[in-house]
């Protein structure tokens, strides 16, 4: 990877960038659903701040916080399931592109989800619902991607976060990889303050933070930047 930045540099003001932000549903039934505690708020401020730097901004939002689903500026692009995101990155990826994979897609769902709302039966005391994996879209992303395609991964951890952002950086064939330590009540999800630790496929580390989600992606942006020009 090194060596290909080396030889080829890259001006954001002559780039598309991709950000997919906020979580993902994977349905149960008509109601009910997968999902996890994710805002938008890393990926929304992260395209923001791209508005002023890129040629264009696609921000595809998963069902986030109000605030976060659109950003004014943006080509916008709305999306639900893991399988929908996947489908739209995909398309929106191409030659000088930076791939920012902000998002935290659902990792599993329902193999068979039920037609009608599921009941509750007289005397139940469990029920077992059959999960299978759903697409890993940045690996994905990498398997095949444009040339000068610059794609950068999230590894929201609760623990061993250097370990588990390094291995996932190289199996999903990422040119970086944001790790990020997640807590219900203390970090990572929501309007709190965050930490980034950026990688590169040399295992390089930046320390970004803690500071609020504006100011990280601001410096996520510089520190990229001033990585690939």
């Amino acid at each position: 990877m090194q060596k290909r930045f080396e030889s080829s540099r890259f001006e954001f003001s002559k780039m598309r960038l991709i950000v997919a932000a906020g979580p993902t549903r994977e349905w149960i039934d008509p109601v009910r659903f997968l999902t996890n505690a994710s805002s938008g708020k890393t990926g929304w401020e992260i395209a923001r701040n791209g508005l002023s730097r890129f040629a264009a901004v696609v921000y595809i939002a998963g069902p986030c916080d109000a605030a976060y689903r659109t950003l004014d500026g943006a080509t916008n692009v709305a999306v639900d399931t893991t399988a929908d995101m996947a489908a739209a990155v995909l398309k929106a990826l191409c030659e000088n592109s930076l791939l920012i994979m902000a998002a935290a897609p659902a990792d599993y769902t329902p193999v068979a989800p039920a037609d009608q709302k599921i009941k509750k039966q007289p005397g139940e005391t469990h029920r077992t619902i059959e999960l299978r994996p759903t697409i890993d879209i940045l690996k994905t992303a990498g398997e095949n991607p444009p040339e000068r395609c610059i794609r950068v991964g999230f590894a929201a951890e609760t623990e061993h976060m250097i370990e588990h952002a390094l291995e996932k950086l190289q199996r999903k064939n990422a040119d970086f990889i944001c790790g990020n330590e997640v807590y219900r009540d203390r970090s990572g999800f929501g309007e709190v303050q965050n930490t980034l630790h950026l990688f590169d496929r040399a295992g390089r580390e930046t320390v970004l933070g803690p500071m609020a989600k504006d100011r990280l992606a601001e410096s996520l942006l510089d520190e990229l930047e001033r990585r690939l020009r």
